[in-house]
């Protein structure tokens, strides 16, 4: 059975950030145990802008952090992307993102519809 390759591109990330209002902000904290926060979002082109959506604050510039997106239509249509870089302010500066779109797999093709 091949293996399709599910990733966005560069572009398709872009977009998918753009069009979420929120996602789940996860780092260390200064004991160094992992915590998440609820946050607005706005994706900006060259990095992401972000609001404590919740009594929270954002953790402290320079911090590692990952910021969590995803929307599932159905299972098959799940799209997810994961936003990883450093906080400057209230936006973070985008080191990497991994994604996936498993709309990207073409639908099986049964043998009875030969």
């Amino acid at each position: 059975m091949p293996r399709h390759d599910v990733r966005m591109t560069p572009a398709e990330v872009d977009a998918f950030v753009q069009d979420e209002e929120a996602g789940v902000l996860a780092h260390l904290d200064e004991h160094g145990d992992p915590t998440a926060i609820l946050v607005g979002s706005r994706g900006l082109g060259t990095g992401v802008a972000l609001t404590a959506a919740t009594a929270r604050p954002l953790p402290p510039d320079g911090t590692q952090v990952c910021v969590a997106y995803e929307r599932e239509p159905s299972y098959s249509g799940v799209r997810a992307a994961l936003v990883l870089g450093r906080l400057a302010g209230d936006h973070v500066v985008v080191d990497r993102t991994i994604s996936f779109d498993f709309g990207k797999i073409p639908a099986p093709v049964r043998e009875d519809d030969n």
